[in-house]
């Protein structure tokens, strides 16, 4: 029957299912292939992953890792990464049960503790002293370590490490059954996991809290929400754990929480409740094979077992207490307390079955085994409230420290504080001193701005009066030769007109019929020049069609130039279009007269309140700086014009690449 039932269990283990990968894993790899990564980077990041993989993947994959990533710290002088580095080690070899190793390398994380700053990677090594203590029934001493930690991670935002020790401390207030600080503890981890964002550190926390809500159920089974306090932090934790499994490294808490639940409806809910333990036992079995959690898997085991013995099915359940018999083999130290679970059944089945002999043999392991247990546990007994008086008497000594501290910070406070008021006062002194400074200096520099202003304003009223004198005088001119000289010039060929008539002389009609084309020639050049100095299409229809007549006729006589006109309203200034046709006319003599422009293009735009005068050649180009030493009249002018208007003058040319000048100006003065 044995025999069977090891095969049977055996079957069962080799269905175990692959743990998927992990994204974590694979993330630190893909740092890892840098080969620009710092080595402290490097290391640290290697200790990671060792963590990793050590929980999930291959324990001497991890041991691997982490010993290349401790020689590798060996070459930096911080000793915070051999510190990390060999504390993790130490926490890998107790897990493997290889105390002498875990001790070495405790003692050397020690050892490279003392030679950094990083009170956070200190307070670790003091958490791992903590940890191992407390796999070594040295209660006492890991409280010691863990208060230690606490104290150098005093101002740290190090959320886990610190989640971490209130967790353990919490266990170890509940073993005591010291409800009080098992309770402080466990929501102190609660709340640095919060805070930590770790789901790893969560479920940790979570499991800690509902085993201080069975706890006190325990204590006072009357308050019934206690025990629904304990399921919601196990089925959160559950939650969390299925959501990251690909992320989490301690996946192995998964079928730990499933089996509290089974075991709480189990234990404390009505039978009606089978179906739930049920379901939650599966899930325990499930993923306690995926995970290597064999004494969860044994515990599972054994719970379905005493369903089974007492529906009177003993076969199944002697197949089931033999699957609980092969995870405990696979652990590689016994838990009495399975085996005392082991035999009871055996004894009980083996009663039921009739087989006396049998059953008498499994009762004697069983109270061999019980024996062996109540020994131990008495051993220890007297250890543990001698730890709990030392750790009491500590936490005292911490308290009345932290209130010195405290006192000191306060002394230190006043000090500060009325260092400060000094300095304040002194500071408002020189800030008012240069406030006055600031303030005067502000005063002379607003009184240069109006002075500037009104040398402006003065510049400009010149400016205006030049330019209206200007435009006065050009229509005067303009008059004068169009009335006068232009009458004159067209009474003389009426005249000749008239003496034409009389000559016979093919010589001499010849000779007059090239006179009166000069005299049209000089008629025409006369208007030109008149219409030049007054332009009447400006004054009738505005800028934009005085600009496309100027262009027109000047293409009439040779010039190759081009005009556009965009979306211009005609809502100018008189005086200001005017002002903006000259500096026109300017710029397109300079292209002509001095450029060798062989196309020249003259674009007038207005967008909204704003005109833009664009002149543009191809010509030879200039030097500006050359230009603006020379202070030519004709630059001068233009820079005055665009100043009288208020806008900006923009101008683009280099020898041999033609030249662009761009005038920026409101429709209306400011």
């Amino acid at each position: 029957m044995i025999l069977c039932v090891f095969i049977a269990g055996f079957w069962l283990f080799a269905g175990l299912s692959p743990v998927r990968g992990h994204i974590v894993e694979d993330s630190l790899r893909l740092v890892l292939v840098r080969k620009d990564l710092p080595v402290g980077e490097r290391v640290m990041t290697m200790g990671r992953l060792a963590r990793i993989v050590y929980h999930r993947k291959s324990r001497k994959e991890a041991f691997t890792v982490l010993n290349k990533a401790i020689q590798l710290s060996g070459t930096l002088s911080d000793g915070q990464y051999s510190a990390y580095l060999y504390a993790l080690l130490a926490r890998q070899y107790s897990d493997d049960h290889q105390p002498v190793w875990a001790r070495k390398s405790l003692d050397s994380a020690l050892y490279y503790g003392n030679q950094t700053q990083n009170n956070t990677i200190r307070a670790y090594v003091q958490y791992t002293r903590g940890w191992i203590n407390i796999r070594n029934d040295k209660p006492r001493e890991a409280i010691a370590g863990f208060l230690e930690g606490l104290q150098l991670m005093e101002g740290e935002k190090a959320h886990a490490c610190k989640s971490a020790i209130y967790r353990e401390m919490s266990d170890i207030y509940g073993q005591w059954t010291d409800m009080r600080n098992e309770r402080k503890y466990a929501g102190l981890c609660w709340s640095e996991a919060i805070k930590s964002k770790d789901p790893d550190v969560l479920t940790a926390a979570a499991h800690v809290r509902a085993k201080r809500f069975v706890h006190e159920y325990e204590k006072d089974s009357a308050r019934q929400a206690l025990l629904d306090s304990a399921l919601y932090y196990y089925k959160h934790s559950m939650a969390v754990l299925k959501k990251n499994r690909d992320r989490v490294v301690h996946l192995d808490r998964l079928p730990v929480a499933a089996y509290n639940m089974a075991r709480i409806y189990s234990e404390y809910m009505p039978v009606s409740y089978k179906d739930t333990v049920f379901d939650y036992l599966d899930t325990a079995i499930t993923e306690a094979r995926k995970t290597g959690e064999n004494k969860v898997l044994a515990r599972s085991y054994l719970m379905l077992a005493k369903y089974a013995i007492a529906e009177e099915d003993y076969t199944r359940a002697d197949l089931l207490i033999g699957n609980a018999m092969i995870a405990v083999h696979e652990e590689p130290v016994t838990d009495h307390r399975i085996n005392v679970l082991i035999y009871w059944c055996l004894s009980i089945i083996r009663e039921k079955q009739g087989n006396v002999t049998e059953a008498l043999g499994h009762y004697k392991r069983y109270v061999s085994e019980y024996t062996s247990l109540f020994d131990l546990e008495k051993m220890t007994l007297a250890q543990k409230l001698e730890a709990q008086y030392e750790a009491n008497r500590k936490e005292r000594e911490l308290a009345v420290l932290q209130e010195k501290i405290s006192y000191g910070k306060k002394l230190n406070r006043l000090y500060i504080g009325l260092a400060l008021v000094g300095f304040i006062a002194v500071g408002i002194l020189v800030y008012a001193n240069k406030q006055r400074t600031r303030a005067m200096k502000q005063q002379k520099q607003l009184h240069e701005m109006e002075v500037g202003k009104m040398e402006q304003k003065n510049r400009i009223s010149l400016l205006s009066a030049m330019l209206e004198g200007q435009e006065q005088e050009r229509s005067r001119l303009a008059r004068d030769l169009h009335d006068g000289l232009g009458g004159l010039l067209s009474g003389i060929k009426i005249e000749m007109s008239a003496v034409k008539s009389v000559q016979h002389n093919a010589e001499s009609r010849g000779l007059m019929d090239k006179t009166m084309e000069h005299l049209d020639d000089a008629v025409n050049e006369l208007r030109r020049i008149a219409h030049s100095m007054m332009p009447e299409l400006l004054i009738r229809y505005g800028l934009g069609e005085a600009i496309r007549e100027y262009c027109k006729r000047l293409r009439t006589s040779g010039a190759n130039i081009e005009c556009q006109v965009f979306h211009y309203t005609n809502d100018m200034d008189h005086s200001r279009q005017m002002v903006l046709y000259r500096i026109m006319q300017e710029l397109v003599n300079n292209a002509i007269k001095h450029a060798g422009a062989s196309l020249i293009y003259v674009q007038l735009q207005q967008v909204e309140d704003q005109i833009f005068l664009t002149v543009e050649d191809d010509g030879v180009g200039f030097d500006k700086d050359e230009i603006r030493a020379k202070q030519s009249a004709g630059w001068t002018n233009i820079r005055a014009r665009v100043e009288f208007l208020e806008g900006d003058l923009d101008v683009l040319s280099e020898k041999g690449s033609g030249t662009t000048v761009t005038v920026a100006c409101s429709t209306h003065p400011a």
